[in-house]
């Protein structure tokens, strides 16, 4: 078997399951790549409160949303850098980080108080306003307030969580472990005795904490008792900052524009993005942690320059000041296949400009939007960017393509088949085309595959054309291009797929492709079907452990024949 390569994508950015933080920084040093992060070590037994605790029930959760919270208050809006420690749920545990180049925008009240958004860094998205009261040149915060208040989609309807700002403290509890031993954990409550968080507001506008050690962060109540979800912050200082984020002119008129790019070195993504081009810059916003942030482009004839470090805002998650970056890339192959792939801050990035087409693009450097000014510290990565400005057209959509197809079997656990195949939103001469527009339609020989809705109850009507984005539980898939669709019959000798473009004002169809009319050795894919009958398919995760089908994450399929023979594949369900 040909030995693959695994993209590791160590981009000085976000790796959430290993840093302690949402984003972690690396410098070189030398030749040696080093976590630039100061740590704070804790215990590993630690975890967040999420049992009930001794606390009886303080607040009373509304049902609505209060729209009250999201005003901004009265008074001089200003944006503060702001340093500390972060506290973020990771495996279980509460995990803290420090960090330096976060951003909390603060009012000063015309009633003299002070007023602080997204106050608990890692819950910024509540978008939520905490008073503090002045007296002096001390700023009093009263725990008890609504911290945070955000609609959750739990699998069936939309919850409504709301956190409240409370002081947290640590305490030991036992428990009893798989073999029947006791033993003894950390876990953070809120710490009833403390009602209040101060700062100091110093001479040159510095807001800097009284008790560095306080941790605080947004509690909810769960079943009557108050419990931490593993956010929080201490050790807080808010630093003068006169950076504003740069923006496009006053009533711009935004187009549509291609913007295609390798998220990972691998595959090309393509979305459509805001832009515009107005005296010679090009405004382009394709930043998603901070949705309406510009990049800009200056047009120098042939060539369009974007210059490193345009501040861009406060990114709408973690509350760090977000900064465009252009990148070089570094990509190491070791001995064993492992591919790591190593970005650079670059002080430009110089983009090919066809006026004709109005096209930008740069086949070498990258784009990171970072967390950050100082050190690479990547949310988001575009490597190899093109932007293109979009005009909608008749198109004849890309033909699909088969990856993996299994034949209708019946076993113990189940009676199906499957084909696997990926549907591409550009036409027959790679040109981008509208996902919206997109459909596809299954057929078993010359009939098409009827999805009823006895079977489908979230249908209005029976269905065979499926709109690309749509997904059940017999029809895997979604936003990426990859598809597996299910199937309850053998009752044919030809499984068929063809895609469907209605933009531009018509409809046009690509051919119908078969299975099993397709030769895999054209793309490298393991042919899963035989003139051998199935005699038993098995499914496991990348732990070895069994499953009864198909599972979300990465699967490994083993199909075994009647004449000896089997298949492996491995198939990725997002």
């Amino acid at each position: 078997m040909k030995k693959g390569f695994t993209l590791l994508l160590v981009t000085l950015m976000a790796t959430t399951a290993f840093a302690q933080s949402p984003y972690q920084t690396i410098e070189e040093k030398g030749n040696a790549y080093v976590n630039a992060r100061q740590e704070r070590v804790i215990n590993k037994n630690v975890r967040f409160a999420n049992a009930p605790s001794t606390l009886a029930p303080k607040h009373e959760n509304p049902t609505e949303l209060d729209p009250s919270l999201f005003v901004q208050p009265e008074g001089e809006l200003q944006l503060m850098r702001r340093s500390g420690i972060d506290y973020l749920p990771v495996w279980g545990s509460p995990a803290p980080a420090e960090y330096s180049e976060k951003g909390t925008y603060v009012v000063k009240g015309t009633d003299g108080n002070y007023y602080f958004k997204n106050f608990i860094t890692n819950m910024c998205n509540g978008g939520t306003w905490i008073k503090g009261e002045v007296e002096g040149n001390v700023i009093t915060v009263k725990t008890g307030q609504i911290n945070a208040q955000l609609w959750y989609d739990n699998g069936s309807t939309n919850q409504l969580y709301t956190y409240y700002l409370h002081a947290l403290k640590a305490e030991e509890a036992t428990g009893v472990d798989w073999s029947g031993n006791e033993y003894t954990y950390t876990v953070y409550v809120p710490d009833e005795e403390v009602t209040e968080i101060k700062f100091n507001i110093e001479e040159d506008g510095t807001i800097t904490s009284q008790d560095p050690n306080l941790l605080y962060g947004g509690v909810e109540e769960v079943d009557g008792y108050l419990s931490w979800p593993g956010q929080g912050d201490m050790d807080c200082t808010f630093y003068p900052f006169d950076e504003v984020p740069q923006t496009a002119p006053e009533g711009i008129e935004y187009s549509d524009f291609v913007f295609t790019h390798y998220p990972y070195d691998s595959n090309i993504s393509y979305e459509v993005i805001q832009g515009a081009v107005v005296d010679d810059i090009f405004y382009a916003k394709i930043a998603k942690i901070v949705p309406d942030a510009v990049i800009k482009a200056t047009i120098e004839g042939d060539k369009a320059r974007i210059e490193t470090n345009q501040f861009l805002g406060v990114d709408k998650t973690y509350s760090t000041l977000a900064y465009l970056k252009p990148c070089t890339i570094e990509k190491v192959v070791d001995e064993w296949g492992w591919a790591t792939l190593y970005t650079y801050e670059t002080e430009e990035m110089i983009l090919d400009y066809d006026a004709d087409l109005c096209k930008f693009n740069n086949p070498d450097l990258g784009l990171i939007v970072n967390a950050g000014k100082a050190d690479v510290s990547s949310h988001e990565v575009y490597l190899r960017p093109t932007f293109y400005l979009f005009n909608e057209q008749p198109a004849t959509p890309a033909s699909p393509e088969f990856t993996y197809f299994l034949p209708y079997t019946e076993t113990e656990y189940y009676a199906h088949g499957y084909a696997g195949f990926n549907i591409y939103t550009t036409d027959v001469d790679g040109n981008y085309i509208l996902p919206d527009k997109l459909f596809y339609t299954c057929y078993l020989d010359q009939t098409p595959l009827v999805f009823s809705v006895e079977d489908y109850p979230d249908l209005e009507e029976d269905m065979t054309v499926i709109p690309y984005g749509y997904s059940n539980y017999d029809i895997v898939g979604g936003g990426s291009t990859s598809r597996y669709i299910y199937f309850y019959t053998g009752d044919f000798e030809y499984f068929g797929v063809q895609t469907i473009y209605r933009g531009g004002g018509e409809e046009r169809r690509s051919p119908i492709v078969y299975y099993p009319e397709y030769n895999p050795d054209d793309t490298g894919i393991n042919e899963m079907g035989t003139d051998a009958t199935v005699v038993e398919t098995t499914y496991l995760d990348l732990q070895g452990r069994q499953h009864n089908g198909l599972t979300k994450g990465i699967n490994i399929v083993v199909v075994k024949y009647s004449d000896g023979t089997s298949k492996t594949a491995k198939i990725m369900v997002k």
